[in-house]
């Protein structure tokens, strides 16, 4: 009977091992649990592309060839493109940012990898952006939401490798991201004419001008107060810009117009992305896997 036993048994595991092997494996990002899934901050994005620039400092190192790290962008640096100054500590030290375009600018032209490739010949060159970048022949592609079009990006390549290794798949991550950070142009002009967003607009702006700023809008605000920096010496145009964004940010902060328009993005966004899901699902699930892998990262 003992003997019996066993063969029954020893088939039913081999039954079940062999329905295991059929299954795919799960893919590293869907560990992530339903109920935590959320929206990282921008200290946690600092994180990730940090981590994945040493990972693609090490992968060309691998290939042979020299990497330097590019400094990551900052969190007060990624305020500077949001639709209204919110906070006047920020607004007195940064004004409208002109210090964080003047780096990002000389990282551009003047950073010790871009100065390296650029001096490579012509074939040397082409052999460390295919290392770096991946193959321009090989490409993935997504279709975007609506009619925002197609854009397409090289297979391959460290840049690749360390995001794969960061998000667990390069090409899903690739397909996320592009599909979510797509969606604004979509619900821009619906935001702008909700009831809430045109309410606490009309308090900013009868804030500014009792400040004696007369602007209607934040976008109003930023085409006139870059034609009135322009020809200023550095100096004198920090000072200005220093000024009027420390006036916006008091008046963003009156009329609650920043904190209404972080909410309603939230909103539309979720709304816009509903027949995207999965991407969206997808999207949030890999940024905290990333994040997690970039906290074990055995480079940090």
């Amino acid at each position: 009977m003992r003997r019996k036993y066993g063969v029954t048994l020893t088939l039913t595991v081999l039954v079940l091992l062999a329905g295991c092997a059929g299954e795919p494996e799960p893919r590293p990002w869907e560990a992530v649990a339903g109920a935590t899934v959320r929206d990282l901050t921008n200290e946690e994005a600092v994180e990730i592309e940090r981590a994945e620039q040493r990972l693609v400092a090490a992968c060309m190192r691998d290939k042979g060839f020299p990497y330097w790290e590019f400094p990551v962008t900052g969190v007060d640096e990624r305020k500077s493109g949001n639709y209204v100054v919110e906070s006047v500590r920020w607004a007195r030290t940064y004004g409208y940012g002109r210090g964080f375009d003047k780096r990002a600018e000389k990282i551009r032209t003047a950073h010790r990898t871009v100065r390296y490739q650029n001096q490579l010949p012509q074939e040397e060159r082409a052999r460390y952006t295919r290392a770096l970048d991946g193959d321009h022949h090989d490409l993935m592609r997504v279709d975007l939401p609506g009619p925002l079009g197609t854009v397409e990006t090289p297979r391959g390549g460290c840049v690749n490798e360390a995001r794969a290794a960061l998000y667990g798949d390069a090409e899903t991550w690739y397909t996320a991201r592009r599909t979510v950070e797509s969606v604004l142009p979509l619900y821009a002009q619906d935001l702008k004419r909700d009831r809430r967003f045109t309410h606490a607009l009309g308090r900013w702006a009868d804030c500014m001008r009792s400040a004696g700023r007369p602007y209607a809008s934040p976008d109003d605000l930023r085409r006139k107060r870059a034609a009135a920096v322009e020809g200023m010496p550095d100096a004198e145009a920090d000072a200005f810009d220093r000024k009027l964004a420390v006036t916006e940010a008091t008046c963003s902060g009156e009329s609650s117009l920043g904190t209404v328009v972080r909410k309603l993005e939230r909103e539309y966004r979720a709304e816009t992305l509903k027949p995207y899901g999965d991407q969206w699902d997808t999207y949030r699930k890999m940024r905290l896997h990333a994040l997690r892998q970039a906290r074990q990262d055995p480079l940090s």
